[in-house]
């Protein structure tokens, strides 16, 4: 049974497309402060709840991955035999693809249809909220259920990066967030041109962080070696995706257009069009420069066929990445080479973003009969490892297996290729570190640790915790938006050539500011100045 995988490529791309919402904002009712359990009940200020009269849960979430039918619907019995008897709560699966999550969700939420806990992706939550679809979890965070949330993410702050407009939406998923990159290059050029030795690539566990990066200007001496050993390859692989977050620092709230520039001043909070830095106008220039030097690939602005692609046919010696703990094994893996990585950045430190932080969020519906019994949920999905193991690897000694070392894998006869039931989605939704580490040959049993020291690497910028509502400025987001894709690939690979990259600003700030930039920007600014107030 061959599984189809949906591209990390178009989960991604979902941030360049506002849904536009309607209807006033809703910050929910009837919020006290939780639900408590006694003696097998569970009073709310909804209702009250037996092992025998459980409250029914819809549990929509995105399943990345083809499941059996049969396999999950045991699963959803075995959550429900443990769920009834600890939290009074009967779950019922609400499984959606992520081609239809977006029109789906909004259609329930709109429409009144039962629902209670929900996934939602961050540039879609102000629509959402501001149409009435979304519990505002602000009081509940002040429960016994919400500081197991808080102290699974690590900090109140965390705890509410998920709010716009002073609604508390939702809770970001426990993940590694921190902007660290670099390159992942080949690794028998590396061995033969000497840069294995010069920068202890072979090292063990190359992939951890340690503090230390090179800048990106010093890069160019790869580049220029691998160059002139092998003048029919590229030394860099870039493609028609923007990368600019690879070789700058902006908080680009949420959308790009109006930016905090974070390059020299980590408290900044003055909005700026950040195509009108001279940090992006240095990046562009220097990929310009490459580009002329022939160290990019020359149909980068048009070419979308991917690094895995390019790497296994050769054609490349690199290509820019997001890189963390246990990045080499699934590049060696994807890429058919062994490969080494080197970490690259701005500066020694990474920085957290909203939107990093917040790519999805675990969310309470407005529809909710019970939206204490969800909140109990929710917090069970970030403190509970019976119920996170259950949904995300099904039943132990059926779906998988715990091996000597106390990490997990699929039982014996199934793999990635045939498994029954395997969401693989901890990224997504709740507390991933309370899980097994999953064995695929990529994750030691320390995995967990590692993802949450790479955090370590980062500061918070002043504007950690902003989230932009653009609602009412949907028709120039995408006025923006349409006016940025115009010149971004060109650019961005810096396939125009050096001589052309000052025209090519000029033109796009052009069209932007006739797209409705500088009143963008200026409500940004006034969004963000009220909540700079507020903290």
């Amino acid at each position: 049974m061959k599984r189809k995988l949906v591209s990390v490529l178009l989960v991604a791309s979902m941030a360049a497309s506002a849904l536009v919402g309607c209807g006033s904002s809703s910050s929910g009712g009837g919020q006290t402060t939780g639900a408590v359990s006694a003696d097998g009940v569970t009073t709310t200020s909804y209702g009250e709840y037996t092992k025998d009269d459980p409250y029914h849960l819809v549990f929509e979430y995105i399943e990345f991955y083809e499941q059996d039918d049969a396999a999950r619907t045991a699963v959803q019995d075995a959550l429900n035999d443990y769920m009834i008897e600890n939290y009074q709560i009967e779950v019922e699966f609400l499984p959606v693809s992520y081609a239809d999550y977006q029109t789906t969700t909004q259609l329930m939420l709109s429409g009144g249809d039962e629902l209670d806990v929900i996934p939602i992706f961050y540039s879609y939550a102000p629509s959402w909220v501001n149409m009435g679809g979304i519990y505002d979890m602000t009081e509940l965070l002040n429960t016994d259920d919400g500081a197991k949330i808080i102290e699974a993410l690590g900090s109140e702050e965390t705890a509410k990066v998920g709010s716009v407009n002073g609604v508390l939406f939702g809770f970001p998923a426990n993940k590694e967030s921190v902007e660290l990159g670099g390159l992942c290059m080949r690794a028998d050029i590396c061995d033969e041109l000497g840069l294995t030795e010069k920068y202890n690539l072979d090292a063990e566990n190359s992939d951890t962080y340690t503090g230390k990066s090179i800048r990106w200007d010093e890069a160019e001496e790869i580049f220029a070696a691998v160059k002139e050993a092998y003048p029919n390859m590229y030394p860099l692989y870039l493609y028609n995706s923007s990368q600019y977050n690879r070789f700058t620092e902006f908080d680009t709230l949420v959308d790009s257009f109006g930016v905090i520039d974070l390059s020299e001043d980590r408290e900044n909070t003055t909005v700026v069009n950040m195509f009108e830095t001279e940090q992006y106008k240095e990046y562009v220039t220097m990929i310009a420069d490459w580009y002329d030097k022939g160290y990019i690939y020359p149909d980068a602005a048009t070419d979308t066929q991917g690094t895995a692609t390019m790497m296994k046919a050769g054609n490349t010696f690199s290509y820019a990445t997001a890189i963390k703990p246990g990045f080499l094994a699934e590049a060696n893996s994807a890429n058919g080479c062994e490969c080494y990585c080197l970490y690259i950045n701005p500066s020694d430190d990474g920085y957290l973003s909203t939107t990093n932080i917040s790519f999805f969020d675990t969310g309470i519906a407005n529809n909710s009969k019970d939206p204490e019994m969800a909140f109990k949920f929710i917090s069970a999905l970030y403190s509970d490892p019976t119920v996170y193991n259950l949904w995300q690897y099904g039943i132990e000694g059926v779906n998988y297996q715990v091996l000597d070392d106390g990490t997990a894998y699929f039982v014996d006869g199934e793999d990635g290729s045939n498994y029954a039931y395997h969401q693989n989605s901890g990224w997504c939704l709740g507390n991933q570190f309370q899980s097994y580490v999953w064995n695929d040959g990529t994750k030691t049993a320390d995995y967990w640790d590692l993802l949450k020291s790479h955090n370590d690497w980062a500061y918070y910028p002043a504007t950690y915790g902003f989230m932009w509502d653009s609602s009412d400025y949907s028709t120039e987001v995408t006025a923006l938006t349409n006016a940025y894709e115009t010149y971004r690939a060109t650019l961005e690979t810096g396939s125009e050539g050096s001589a052309k990259v000052q025209e090519t600003l000029d033109a796009l700030n052009e069209a932007l500011y006739a797209a409705g930039l500088e009143d963008v920007m200026a409500a940004k600014q006034e969004q963000l100045d009220e909540w700079l107030a507020t903290q």
